[in-house]
């Protein structure tokens, strides 16, 4: 895989007259070695050196007459030695000239001046690299009789094409061999080399347009002026007249011109349409066989339909990885119309060895962008630079050079299996970032690693031919010309030969690698002997040879492998020889490790391989997988097959039962990349599932030899019969413009093969598909390809010679990936192997895009078969609907895919997985209720309008009791997007009604029966044993005691319905808006009358100054709602109502369950009382004898004699609290019990000595809140102060001292909510609701602040009477549950009465109507069950007197004294009777 990076260079040609027009460049040409590039104008040649690009010489044709005689140049070629170049000319004429290179003296040397700061410093600033003095020279002119089309040159001769259709062999000395000289009409041409009868061409005008030489093919590629090509062959090595014959290419007709790639064995002509097909040769007969045709395409950029002219040029790499091609702009006269008139912009493409285009320069490009000269200079040349990492472009005005980088794997098949993507230029190695860190990137997809190779290194080795990293991806090694270096990936630092001698006399042929993290492996050549070997270089050690394993090899080797410790080399004899490498530890002062190779096996596939050119890739693997545990034979340890890419077959070698080798097979054809899991396997793991000792084979077959070698032992199975074993056992093939395809193990699992009824069942099954990307990197286990590709970029610059900005192009790399495993269970179904299909998709359950492949499972099938002209005998839709019930994303699916899906496709989806109607009833079964959503959209198109609105409204119902605000909010604004009138036009047609039925049509079996059909066809002895994969989706209970979400009462239903007209403008709705808006409303009186007021929140954002999200996801943030207005109007049916009841109006009923329900939907802790007032609690009562079950401050609050024993009672009394904001429920249960503990009352003395004795003993911390609520501890305990307890009742400022200053309190989270709650019931004047917040914040202030006479008279006497009542009703509760609210209690009282006389409120207590409430408040009375003892309870408000201190007492405030008149059944402190004895039996908690 090739693809462009960074810019292209613009390379100046020097003009040989002023006078001359622009260069037009006709022809570029790299000679073998690919270190010059010719590069042919109409009137000069130039001679370029590939890196740096320097011009080394040049010539032009400056007479004129000799322009007259000779006319213009056209194409130059190049001697195989470099020594001489030929130029044709558009008249008759071939020049050739002479090249002089002088390597001893070197061109472009840089003279650094005397001045020190103007020196060169830097090593890269000196160029090491050689720069030949070069000199052209005319030496020969060939006359021919006509106008020469093409040459083929070769190493002594060259091959002229004439136009009237002659060939000759002409010399280089200029002679032309006259006896080997043909004709293309005597040339006789057939269809294949056998048994098909030869013709000769017909028309005698016939001539060859282009031509190129194919070794490997044994002749000719050709291309006739008719368009046809052919192969010319020949059973004589100097092609005599006689002895040519002539296969034609079939099917091509329009071919323009030609090329040949030798590595893969394929003929490529580019034809007049503008495709590029290419040609391999059938070995049966030898004929001509299209592998494939393919067009350039561009996803993003211009059209260039009807406006792709003839291929003007292509050209393939000299290692066979791929080829580019230029194309030529369409005539003017083909053109039809005006708008295909406009000219093809500048067009280059490369592609894959089989048809794969990975790059295409118009990608990206917008057409308006491009610049005016760029239409019609078009390209006209086209070469590769050195190793493909340049392609040279000519144009009529420039010569550029563009930079290309690729994969890693080319050449060397040890990095195929990289989890990462490597790539490498002709300096540096790419390697992306690891897949667990890209998260950590903005744009992970643009994120690489560059690796610089050293400039040392590079500046005298130059191109890299190989790079390979460890599987950890610590060590770096790269090889060039001569020698190899490597680097510390964590550092970078490089290591390189400290004696460039030894550096000068390695050269890599085999390929490089890292074996055992700590030692370098190179395959090659010593030059000064010629012989190859295989060396081991320590990595902890300097590069040298002192430090060198060396393992001599008998013939050159052109590739390596390495699979663990067992290293594969191929050599030119087609042998491949397998060593094993052992690691010895060297002692002494320079210990080292020194690595041993042991021949294990050797196998000859000389009648298989033409030419060791054409092997692409060598692996080792263990692909022979014996379902019955027994072990197949291997070459060495766990390697049973030998993998061989030969020309693009892929072929396997392994043995038999005897020992001796199998016919090799073919498995694919077309191979370009392999990727394999097994290929790779790291010692722990070997070494873990060792059990058997290997025993090696000592039969010696005819290809096959096999060495014993002591080693450890092999795996006892081959792999493990788990679901994933499909993917981590089969084979990824590449094949170019055909695709991807998987040799996939059909593992039976935990099913018994005996009991299966099934005929036959092949052990592997060749699924293809298709990819949107090339990939260079499989993951298997996440079912996921991973490609690159190039993207162009425009980058603005200052011009320099305007002062105007300019536009520059450059290309930058991003990884590309995409998901493949629906292509595999559609395979599998599609081939009724639907139990595999299942084991697969359970293996790839936890993958995170899993439902989207299901989703592309369904949408592929769907569109293939539905958008399908002809009937298809056998669907695969109901056998893939079948296949994705067994998921619980079924619905999801289906959902997901008709939204994405044409409303012309819903009928034929619907009648396989039937009724949407039933669909979106299961998905409320199951709360899938974003699935019921989706479904809603389809009901709106495919059903009558009231049954969509029916569901439309079902589903807004649904969701606010889930309180799944986003889905109702959706739905709310999808409701109001109707337009009144288009209301009733949602009834679909009759025919569409008619074929959505709830059941699915005869054709289409149902959701049972498909599954059967899928699963008991391959399972039928089995159906009980499969594990399916579905699972059951539990759904919550609903509470039975919690109303509908919209309430039940007629008359609220009625007063929504009448308040609609006044929480929003009259505008004219549609029906369905105008019920959604009901709903909403409520719901809201639902949310209201059952106290949870947080799940009415909003979002602090324009309420206050702070920004803070504290409402997010709540009803009234997210629906929008006007909530405000709601309240407003509640008010006013306060106001006007002539009943005080609670039936219409919504009012608080129960306050103590309304606090309740607070705390905990705001997570707020219960008061306690402080420690400051314990300490004065001690003082007064003194010594207290307790018991050790009261030890606490729940201990101190008895008045009771010792000797008398209370009854044992246990009271139950349970509140159920949901955070989330369900309803509480309370339960109280009295009952006696013989089982409780007795409590012993405590005894009170009498204290003996003066109050400045009273000191308190412990500094006892106050009750914990965690009795009250189990989520919330205490603050630390409160640090004494000098205030007295005689000023507790009548201190304003001191309800802290009571309650605690530092008693728990909620999170910053919940006191902006509590905050924004209180803004909202102040602008409504709900009295209550601010009344219930501020007690619950302990925030007086904000009391004082908010209910004031204004406040009064906004909310009305009776509201204001309420919330007197509460606080009387909260009082009572308080001293039963809660004592920390009690003095808080009566502090708010005082404020209430001070408001009330300011407002001129008569002081009548509130009394609610009903009977029913009275007997309640009269049982909760008689249920204390409270025996006081007078003289106990004497005693205990003696105690709680208030002292005088100096003399004086402090006088009480005016709030004080208002509350004790008004609270009659408060004492002057805390209620100390009740609130000390209470507490003894229950604590300051809710139980």
């Amino acid at each position: 895989m090739f693809i462009p990076n960074d810019r292209a260079s613009v390379l100046q040609l020097p003009k040989h007259e002023k006078d001359s027009p622009t260069a037009d460049i006709r022809s570029i040409v790299a000679n073998r070695e690919r270190r010059l590039i010719a590069v042919a104008t109409n009137d000069a040649v130039y001679i370029w050196l590939a890196n740096p690009q320097l011009l080394l010489c040049s010539i032009g044709v400056i007479d004129q007459t000799f322009r007259e005689t000779s006319g213009e140049l056209k194409e130059v070629y190049w001697k195989p030695d470099s020594s001489s170049i030929a130029v044709t000319t558009n008249q008759n004429k071939i020049l050739i000239y002479k090249l002089e290179l002088r390597d001893d003296e070197q061109c472009y040397n840089f003279t650094d001046p005397a001045d020190p700061y103007f020196q060169r410093n830097s090593p890269e600033l000196f160029i090491k690299g050689s720069r030949p003095v070069a000199h052209l020279h005319p030496t020969i002119i060939i006359n021919l009789a006509d106008v020469p089309t093409c040459c083929v040159p070769s190493r002594d001769e060259f091959l002229v094409c004439l136009r009237n259709g002659f060939t000759h062999h002409v010399t280089w000395n200029g002679e032309i061999l006259s006896s080997l000289s043909f004709r293309a009409s005597a040339i006789p041409f057939s269809v294949d080399q056998l048994q098909s009868k030869s013709e000769n061409v017909t028309s005698k005008s016939t001539y060859i347009i282009d031509s190129v030489y194919a070794p490997l093919l044994g002749g000719f590629a050709i291309v006739l002026s008719d368009g046809k090509g052919a192969l010319l062959t020949s059973n004589d090595p100097n092609f005599a007249p006689n002895a040519i014959l002539g296969v034609w290419a079939p099917n091509l007709k329009d071919a323009t011109c030609c090329d040949v790639n030798h590595k893969f064995l394929l003929v490529l002509f580019g034809c007049q349409n503008g495709d590029v097909c290419a040609y391999n040769i059938d070995e049966l007969n030898g004929s001509l066989v299209q592998s494939f045709r393919v067009a350039p395409k561009v996803t993003n950029g211009p059209d260039f339909t009807n406006r792709l002219g003839p291929v003007h040029k292509i050209t393939a790499l000299m290692n066979g990885y791929g080829f580019a091609a230029v194309w030529a702009p369409k005539k003017r006269e083909e053109t039809s119309t005006v708008a295909d008139s406009s000219p093809l912009p500048r067009l280059v493409a490369v592609f894959t060895p089989f048809g794969a285009q990975s790059f295409c320069n118009l990608e990206g490009v917008i057409e308006d962008h491009l610049a005016d000269n760029e239409n019609d200079d078009m390209y006209t040349a086209i070469e590769w630079g050195p190793e493909g990492f340049q392609l040279w472009l000519g144009t009529k005005n420039d010569l550029m050079m563009q930079s290309f980088v690729r994969s890693a794997s080319c050449s060397n098949p040890i990095m195929e299996h990289c989890d990462r993507a490597i790539l490498m230029s002709d300096s540096q190695v790419l390697i992306s970032a690891a897949r667990d860190r890209e998260a950590e990137a903005c744009a992970p997809h643009s994120v690489w690693n560059h690796i610089d190779v050293a400039h040392e290194y590079l500046s005298s080795n130059w191109p890299i031919r190989y790079a390979s990293t460890d599987r950890q991806y610590k060590h770096l090694v790269v090889a060039g010309d001569q020698g190899f270096a490597y680097c510390s990936l964590s550092n970078r630092r490089w290591k390189i030969f400290g004696n460039e001698t030894q550096e000068k006399n390695l050269l890599v042929t085999g390929g490089v690698f890292i074996w055992n993290d700590d030692v370098v492996g190179v395959v090659g050549v010593s030059a000064d002997t010629d012989k190859s070997h295989l060396s081991f270089y320590p990595i902890s050690q300097r590069l040298d040879n002192r430090f060198a394993s060396v393992i001599d090899l008998e013939h050159k080797s052109v590739m390596s492998a390495l699979r663990d410790d067992v290293c594969a080399v191929f050599d030119i004899t087609a042998q491949i020889t397998l060593y094993k490498l052992t690691a010895h530890e060297e002692t002494g002062r320079d210990a080292f490790t020194k690595v041993s190779a042991d021949i294990v096996t050797v196998i000859r596939i000389n009648e298989i391989v033409p030419h060791p050119t054409c092997i692409v890739s060598l692996q080792m693997t263990q692909l022979n997988l014996d379902q019955r545990g027994k072990l197949a034979p291997a070459f060495y340890s766990s390697i049973d097959t030998v993998l061989v890419n030969i020309s693009g077959r892929l072929i396997t070698l392994s043995l038999n039962e005897e020992g001796k080798l199998h016919q090799p097979m073919v498995i694919a054809s077309y191979v370009e990349k392999m990727w394999h899991d097994r290929c790779i396997v790291s010692q722990s793991s070997l070494a873990q599932s060792l059990e058997s000792t290997w025993k090696g084979h000592r039969r010696n077959g005819s290809n096959v030899s096999m060495h014993s070698v002591s080693t450890a032992s092999e795996p006892s199975s081959p792999m493990s019969h788990s679901a994933s074993s499909h993917l981590s056992n089969a084979l990824w093939i590449a094949c170019g413009a055909k695709g991807i395809k998987v040799w996939m193990p059909l593992v039976p699992g935990k099913r018994n093969l005996a009991t299966q009824e099934m005929t036959f069942i092949a052990k592997r099954i060749m699924l293809p598909f298709e990819l949107d990307i090339y990939p260079i990197v499989i993951s298997a286990k996440d079912c996921l390809a991973m490609g690159v590709e190039s993207q162009l970029q425009h980058v603005a610059r200052a011009s320099r010679s305007q002062s105007q900005m300019e536009s520059i192009t450059m290309y930058g790399l991003h990884r590309n990936s995409e998901v493949f495993v629906h292509h595999l269970l559609r395979q599998l179904l599609k081939r009724n192997l639907g139990v595999f299909a299942l084991e697969l998709a359970g293996a790839c359950r936890s993958l995170p895009h899993f439902t989207h492949a299901l989703e592309l499972l369904l949408h592929g099938v769907l569109e293939e078969e539905a958008t399908s002209s002809e009937p298809i005998p056998d669907p695969l839709l109901p056998r893939c609907v079948a296949f994705i019930h067994e998921f619980p994303e079924f619905l999801k699916t289906v959902a997901h895919c008709a939204r994405k899906t044409e409303l012309a496709l819903w009928r034929t989806l619907f009648d396989v997985t039937g009724s949407p109607n039933a669909l979106f009833e299961e998905c409320l079964e199951l709360k899938q209720l974003e699935n019921a959503a989706s479904f809603v959209i389809v009901l709106q198109n495919l059903e009558t309008t009231e049954v969509s609105m029916d569901q439309a409204a079902r589903l807004v119902k649904e969701a606010l009791e889930e309180k799944e605000w986003t889905i109702a909010k959706e739905m709310v604004r999808f409701a109001r997007s109707i337009g009144s009138e288009d209301i009733d036009a949602l009834t679909p047609p009759p025919s569409a009604k008619t074929s959505l039925s709830r059941r699915p049509t005869v054709s289409s079996p149902s959701a049972d029966s498909s599954t059967e059909f899928v699963i008991n066809r391959f399972q039928a002895g089995a159906a009980g044993r499969l594990n399916k994969v579905r699972h059951s989706q539990s759904t919550d209970q609903k509470d039975p005691q919690r109303k509908d979400s919209i309430g039940s009462s007629k008359d609220k239903t009625a007063l929504s319905r009448g308040l609609s007209g006044e929480l929003s403008p009259q505008l004219t709705v549609n029906r369905l808006a105008a019920r959604m808006t009901t709903i909403l409303e409520e719901h809201a009186w639902h949310l209201l009358n059952n106290y949870w007021i947080v799940d009415l929140g909003t979002k602090l954002n324009n309420l206050f100054f702070v920004v803070v999200e504290s409402f997010v996801g709540f009803f009234w943030a997210e629906l929008q709602f006007d909530l405000p207005g709601l309240l407003e109007t509640r008010r006013k049916q306060i106001s006007l109502s002539p009943k005080s009841t609670n039936d219409k109006c919504y009012l608080v009923d129960d306050f103590a369950l309304a606090l309740t329900r607070l705390h905990a939907q705001f997570s707020w802790p219960y008061p306690v009382i402080g420690s400051q007032f314990v300490h004065q609690i001690e003082k007064k009562l003194g010594n207290i004898r307790v018991s050790q079950s009261t030890a606490s401050l729940n201990g101190l609050l008895s008045s009771e004699p010792p000797e008398v024993t209370k009854p044992k009672v246990r009271r139950t009394e349970k509140t159920i609290v949901d955070l989330n904001g369900a309803r509480p429920i309370r339960e109280t249960d009295n009952e006696t019990s013989e089982e409780d503990v007795e409590i012993q009352e405590a005894v009170l003395e009498r204290v003996r000595g003066s109050a400045s004795e009273l000191v308190p003993i412990l500094d006892r911390s106050p009750s914990t809140s965690s009795s009250m609520n189990p989520l919330f501890q205490s603050q630390a305990p409160a640090t004494p102060s000098s205030c007295d307890s005689r000023s507790l009742a009548g201190d304003w400022q001191n309800t802290d001292f009571l309650v605690g200053e530092k008693s728990s309190r909620g999170n910053v989270q919940s006191s902006r909510q509590i905050e924004l709650m209180l803004y909202l019931f102040s602008q409504t004047a709900t009295i209550d609701w601010i009344f219930l917040l501020c007690l619950i914040s302990r925030d007086e202030r904000k009391l004082r602040q908010e209910i004031n006479v204004s406040m009064v008279r906004r909310s009305g006497e009776k509201s204001f009477a309420r919330i007197r009542f509460a606080c009387s009703e909260l009082g009572r509760w308080a001293v039963e549950k809660c004592c920390g609210y009690v003095a808080l209690l009566q502090a708010f009282d005082a404020h209430l009465a001070v408001v009330a006389e300011q407002a001129g409120v008569a002081d009548v207590k509130y009394v609610p109507d009903g009977e029913k409430r009275k007997n309640s408040i009269k049982s909760k009375a008689e249920g204390r069950g409270r025996k006081r003892v007078d003289s106990g309870g004497t005693k205990l408000n003696d105690s709680f007197t208030k002292p005088v201190m100096n003399g004086k007492g402090r006088e009480r405030s005016r709030s004080a004294d208002r509350a004790h008149k008004s609270v009659k059944r408060y004492d002057d402190v805390v209620c100390a009777e009740d609130a000390l004895q209470k507490t003894n039996e229950d604590g300051c908690s809710i139980m």
